[in-house]
């Protein structure tokens, strides 16, 4: 009975989590960004989160948008054998998704950036895995696309 139960488990956090990436998938191009501020290219590019260890099944971390930044850099590394997923936030944990993914157990860096300026404000980094996850996040902001993909 106890196997049945571990089995319902994991088969129920899986659905949640593709239920998760489906629904990102399908609202991340609809809602569209505009900056509070204007952007200053010549600002040099900052790091807000610098290689922080990724453990256990569920983490969250917070940067803040100064003013005259818009353009994110999101970096992960996967270091354990299970996916993990991420969702970052504006404004709460909960608060509008302004971007997700998936990072495979494949040893990589993965790379995120986004197109379009983002606010100032405060975003939250929620990341997820079923089994547990083992990693790195690292995470640089940018006035000039060009400039935070060329990191």
């Amino acid at each position: 009975m106890k196997n049945n139960t571990k089995i319902l488990l994991t088969v129920l956090i899986t659905m949640g989590i593709l239920i998760l990436l489906y629904m990102t998938t399908t609202h991340s191009n609809t809602e569209s960004e505009t900056p509070n501020e204007s952007i200053n290219t010549s600002l040099p590019t900052l790091t807000v989160i610098s290689n922080e260890d990724l453990a256990g099944t569920s983490t969250m971390k917070q940067f803040d948008m100064p003013d005259g930044y818009g353009y994110v850099k999101v970096k992960f590394k996967s270091t354990g054998s299970k996916p993990f997923t991420f969702t970052i936030n504006l404004g709460s944990a909960a608060g509008t998704m302004k971007m997700s993914g998936t990072i495979p157990a494949d040893g990589k860096e993965h790379n995120f950036f986004n197109d379009k300026v983002w606010s100032t404000g405060d975003y939250f980094v929620n990341i997820s895995s079923s089994q547990g996850m083992s990693g790195t996040l690292s995470i640089d902001l940018g006035a000039d696309i060009n400039k935070i993909k060329s990191l």
